[in-house]
């Protein structure tokens, strides 16, 4: 279920989805999950090798993600505690995603991550 959808002046939109589960007798697991596809602009790679290289890896958009949770929740406790990781989430994290250069850091780093994941690792024993 959504929770809320939070539109940023950079264009970027943050949905925030309700993964709350039972957890067990009366007790529930209350989870957020916080999304936002960001578009990968061909405009943060230096040249055209780089940026065909980034859009095989990562396609034309990648996701950010954060999961905000508490274990062991009364039920009559859901409500606050998802008001709660909602409320922390818009005081920490929206500011950092409105940043204007958000987008531009955000696909810089995660095609690195991948370019880091895909390179052989070197046996230090061969």
């Amino acid at each position: 279920m959504i929770i809320e959808t939070i539109k940023l002046d950079t264009g970027l939109c943050i949905t925030l989805l309700d993964q709350t589960r039972h957890y067990f007798g009366g007790y529930f697991h209350v989870k957020v999950l916080a999304y936002c596809d960001v578009p990968v602009d061909p405009a943060y790679f230096d040249d055209d090798a780089e940026r065909s290289d980034a859009a095989e890896r990562m396609g034309t958009s990648v996701r950010f993600e954060r999961v905000l949770e508490k274990m062991a929740v009364p039920e009559s406790g859901i409500e606050s505690v998802r008001s709660q990781l909602t409320q922390a989430f818009h005081e920490t994290s929206v500011g950092y995603l409105s940043a204007a250069d958000f987008a531009l850091r955000f696909v810089r780093s995660e095609y690195l991550k991948r370019i880091k994941k895909s390179s052989p690792i070197r046996n230090s024993r061969a």
